[in-house]
C-alpha cells in the first residue's frame, strides 16, 4: 500500500488496475471477485477511493488492525508530500512565493481541464438521448444552484445571488430526495413533496433569503426525518434475513476511533480548533461522492466559504500542492488545511504539523469509518434500490459542483496572479494558451 500510495498520480479511479495488479495478480492476497466487490463499494461509497479500497483489503486479510494500517500506508506519501511542501512554504520570502504563485496559477489550469474532463465524461457515459438530457439538467441545474455568485465575479456584475448554495447543502438535499422516495423517482406522491421541501430549503439557505433564513434548521430536520424513514422502509421491504457482520465491523470502528485519536493528541494540548477540524473534516468525508477532484467543492463550502482559510490559502497553495502529488486529494487537502489552521494561529510551524497530523488522520479515519459502515450495510442488502439510484446521480450532482470549482480556481488562482502584472486581456489571453497546451498533452497520440 506504501509504495501504490508513492506512485498513485492521476486520482482513485485511475489506481484501480494498479491496486489490482499488485493485490490480486501479484501477491493474491485476495481474490478477483472479492477485490471486485471491494470497488464497488468504495465507488458507491463517500470518502476517498484509494484509501476505502485498501481499508476493504485491510479488513478481509487482517481484521480490524489490517484495515487501519492498510489505509492509513495508502494515504501517507502523499499527505506527508504535501505537508513538507506546505512547511517550505511557509518559510519562504514574499519574491518567491510570487514566483511560485505563477507555478500554480499554470497548474490550476491543468486542474481546470481535468475537472471539464470529468464533466464531459459524465455526459458521455449516459447509454441513451434519455439519459443524456436528464445528465445535462441534473449538472446543470446544481452548477446555477452552486455558481452563481461565481458566474457573476466572473462577468464582472455587481448582483446580489438568488442561490449559490453550498455544496454540503445541495448534497444534503440529494440524499434526502432519493432516501425519502426509496429509490423511486417517479412515483409522485413521495417525489413532489421531496422536490417542493428541497426548493423550500434552497429558498432559505441562499443568499437572498427569499424564504426567512431563521426556517432552515426546522427543514433540514425535516428533511432528516423523513430521510431516515424512507430508508428504513426501504430495508424493511428488501425481506433480507442475513445477519449484520456486527463482530468485525464493531472491531473496525473502534480501530478507527483510536486511530484518529491518537493522531489528534498532540493538537489538542495546543488548540481547540482540532475538535473543529474533525468535526468538519468528517462531515466533508460524508459529503465527498464522486472521485477525488470532488472533494474540492464541498472542502472550498466548508471551509473557504465559511471563512475558515482563505480562498488564496486554499486554491494558491494547499490544492496546488495536493494536485501536483501522489494519493487520495482527501487526504492531501486535510492534511493541508490542518496545516493551515495550526500555522495561523502563532504562525508556528510545529502547531501547523501537529494539526496537519490531525487532519491526515481526521481524512484516514472517516473514510474507513464510512466504508466500514457502508460494508456491513451492503454485507445485508445488496441489491437495496437506493444505491442503484445514487450511484446514478452522484457522478451529475459532483459534475455541476465541479463547474464552479473551475471557475472558482480561475477567479482565486490565476485571475490575481496574472493581474498584479498585466491587463486583463493578457490573463484572459494565456490562460486560454495554458489552457490550449495542456490540452494538447491530454489528447492521444495519434
Amino acid at each position: 500500500m506504501l509504495k501504490i500510495g508513492l506512485i498513485g498520480f492521476g486520482g482513485g479511479t485511475s489506481l484501480i488496475p494498479v491496486i489490482e495488479n499488485e493485490i490480486v495478480t501479484r501477491s493474491g492476497l485476495i481474490t478477483e471477485e472479492e477485490y471486485n466487490k471491494n470497488v464497488m463499494i468504495a465507488s458507491i461509497t463517500p470518502g476517498a477511493l484509494p484509501v476505502e479500497i485498501a481499508a476493504g483489503i485491510g479488513l478481509k486479510t487482517g481484521s480490524s488492525r489490517g484495515t487501519v494500517a492498510a489505509a492509513s500506508a495508502m494515504a501517507f506519501p502523499g499527505a506527508a508530500l504535501t505537508l513538507l511542501l506546505l512547511v517550505l512554504f511557509s518559510g519562504m520570502n514574499e519574491y518567491l512565493r510570487s514566483q511560485i504563485g505563477f507555478i500554480s496559477a499554470g497548474i490550476s489550469v491543468f486542474i481546470i481541464l481535468i475537472l471539464m474532463k470529468y464533466v464531459i465524461e459524465t455526459v458521455k457515459q449516459a447509454r441513451n438521448r434519455r439519459e443524456k438530457m436528464l445528465c445535462l439538467f441534473v449538472l446543470l441545474a446544481v452548477f446555477i444552484l452552486s455558481g452563481e455568485k461565481n458566474v457573476y465575479q466572473l462577468l464582472g456584475l455587481s448582483l446580489t445571488p438568488v442561490f449559490s448554495v453550498s455544496a454540503p447543502r445541495i448534497l444534503a438535499a440529494a440524499f434526502f430526495i432519493i432516501l425519502f422516495t426509496k429509490g423511486q423517482l417517479r412515483r409522485m406522491k413521495r417525489s413532489i413533496p421531496a422536490l417542493f421541501l428541497a426548493l423550500c430549503y434552497f429558498l432559505c439557505s441562499g443568499r437572498s433569503h427569499i424564504l426567512p433564513a431563521s426556517i432552515e434548521p426546522f427543514l433540514l430536520g425535516l428533511m432528516l426525518i423523513l430521510a431516515v424513514i424512507g430508508l428504513v422502509q426501504s430495508i424493511s421491504e428488501t425481506g433480507y434475513k442475513k445477519s449484520f457482520p456486527l463482530r468485525q465491523s464493531t472491531s473496525a470502528l473502534l480501530g478507527w476511533l483510536l486511530f484518529a485519536l491518537l493522531l489528534s493528541l498532540p493538537a489538542m494540548f495546543l488548540t481547540r480548533k482540532v475538535f473543529f477540524l474533525l468535526g468538519t473534516g468528517f462531515l466533508s468525508s460524508v459529503m465527498s461522492f464522486g472521485g477525488g477532484d470532488a472533494y474540492l467543492s464541498i472542502a472550498q463550502g466548508l471551509f473557504v466559504d465559511n471563512e475558515v482559510i482563505s480562498h488564496t490559502d486554499f486554491y494558491g497553495n494547499i490544492v496546488t500542492v495536493a494536485n501536483a502529488l501522489p494519493g487520495s486529494i482527501l487526504c492531501k487537502v486535510l492534511t493541508g488545511i490542518g496545516y493551515t489552521m495550526g500555522y495561523e494561529i502563532n504562525h508556528s510551524v510545529i502547531e501547523g504539523i501537529f494539526m496537519a497530523i490531525s487532519g491526515f488522520g481526521c481524512s484516514v479515519a472517516s473514510s474507513g469509518v464510512i466504508y466500514t459502515v457502508v460494508w456491513a450495510i451492503y454485507e445485508k442488502y445488496e441489491d437495496l434500490q437506493v444505491f442503484h439510484l445514487l450511484k446514478r446521480f452522484v457522478r451529475p450532482i459532483i459534475s455541476g459542483l465541479l463547474l464552479n470549482v473551475a471557475i472558482s480556481l480561475y477567479l482565486s488562482g490565476i485571475r490575481p496572479q496574472f493581474e498584479r502584472e498585466a491587463p486583463a486581456v493578457i490573463t484572459v489571453l494565456v490562460t486560454l494558451l495554458l489552457f490550449a497546451g495542456n490540452l494538447r498533452l491530454l489528447l492521444p497520440k495519434k
